[in-house]
């Protein structure tokens, strides 16, 4: 009286091993695709990590970047800012054109009596007061960056001459008034005629030697009478500079 229901056993044992594998194949898909998961993401978090140890990037840099104008709050004890250019092979009479750098004030040209007097006041304080920074400049175009010694001027007064002379230290506390080549200011938009330009240099680079550069420059005093007036005359900023003179000819 069993042997009928055989059959009937066989084919619920042969649906059984059908369902075991489907769930096993379900299983093997779902372990597969944790795994595949759990790869994926200490794939992501090792790049994260290594991304994070990378260097941070060189300063900008546009083409040639040069004559440089670049913000700078010199007014501001430990401001810093660094940057790279290009120095042009640029002649007068066969002579390389020399190569200040400096900083200047820029300003609102025009205005009210009160916005001329503390303009004044500005400009007076530039001229009288030392403002020490520390320049270094290096020259990159082959191999390790090369340290370079930069010159500052001596005044002769019996003579009311100005010589130049290798300033060994990184700090330079004098500056003299400056006037720059505007040509290419204005054609790299670093000119506006509805503003007043300050110019005062640190240094030179003697020999002005075409080539790729880093300048690195840190203010090393505040200035709270400077600071005070940026409340007079809002408009009122610093910025670093590095340029060739006005070009009156080289004898």
């Amino acid at each position: 009286m069993e042997s009928p229901m055989l059959p009937i056993q066989i084919a619920d044992s042969k649906n059984n091993r059908k369902m075991r594998t489907r769930r096993h194949v379900v299983s093997y898909v779902r372990t597969f695709l944790t795994t595949l998961v759990t790869l994926t993401g200490i794939l992501l978090m090792t790049a994260c990590g290594e991304n994070s140890r990378i260097s941070p990037p060189e300063p900008s840099l546009r083409s040639g970047n040069f004559p440089v104008v670049e913000p700078f709050a010199i007014d501001q004890g430990g401001s810093k800012h660094s940057v790279i250019f290009e120095l042009p092979d640029a002649r007068d009479n066969g002579i390389l054109r020399p190569v200040f750098i400096g900083f200047r004030a820029v300003n609102a040209a025009g205005g009210t009596e009160e916005k001329f007097r503390n303009s004044q006041k500005v400009m007076d304080y530039l001229h009288e007061a030392p403002m020490p920074v520390r320049l270094k400049l290096w020259r990159i175009d082959e191999g390790e960056p090369k340290p370079i010694v930069l010159s500052d001027m001596h005044w002769d007064v019996p003579a009311k001459r100005a010589s130049w002379h290798l300033h060994p230290d990184a700090t330079f506390t004098h500056h003299s008034a400056a006037s720059t080549d505007n040509r290419p200011l204005v054609d790299f938009g670093h000119y506006d005629l509805d503003r007043a330009y300050y110019i005062h240099g640190f240094a030179r680079i003697i020999p002005p030697t075409p080539g790729r550069y880093r300048l690195e420059v840190e203010s090393l005093e505040s200035h709270p009478i400077l600071i005070d007036l940026k409340r007079e005359l809002p408009v009122l900023h610093y910025e670093l500079l590095v340029s060739h003179y006005y070009q009156r000819g080289i004898e």
